[in-house]
């Protein structure tokens, strides 16, 4: 047992730490831009647009032209719809669950990244 947590102890929590530490990569956060409601409506039509709400809330309450995927999906290796040659544009109900997924997108290489400030939500309670 004094071996144990003496020498194997240490070694495994160094290297579970190492480990986390390097297997992070950085997202270079110049490549997500979290814009207003005007600028977002003006330029959307520009790029790809996204909805990664719930597929229920994106059928009740969606942007026209936009297009409904999971987090999951757009962090997963087979993610194969969206183009990164485009720019992307992102929106949520309340603009978290978007700029997570955007983290994803900048991590996987895309550069032009745009995330709706504070989501639908902001929209209405505008109207």
């Amino acid at each position: 047992m004094e071996i144990f947590l003496t020498w194997v102890l240490p070694i495994l929590i160094g290297l579970s730490l190492g480990y986390l530490l390097l297997g992070r990569t950085k997202v270079k956060p110049q490549h997500i831009e979290q814009v207003d409601e005007a600028t977002f409506k003006g330029n959307m039509r520009k790029g790809q647009l996204i909805d990664v709400r719930k597929k229920d809330a994106f059928e009740k309450n969606k942007i026209k032209g936009a297009r409904n995927f999971s987090p999951r999906y757009l962090k997963s290796k087979h993610q194969t719809k969206v183009r990164k040659d485009q720019p992307v544009y992102l929106y949520c109900d309340n603009g978290r669950r978007s700029y997570k997924a955007a983290r994803e997108l900048s991590k996987k290489g895309f550069t032009k990244l745009y995330v709706l400030k504070g989501g639908l939500h902001q929209i209405d309670k505008e109207k």
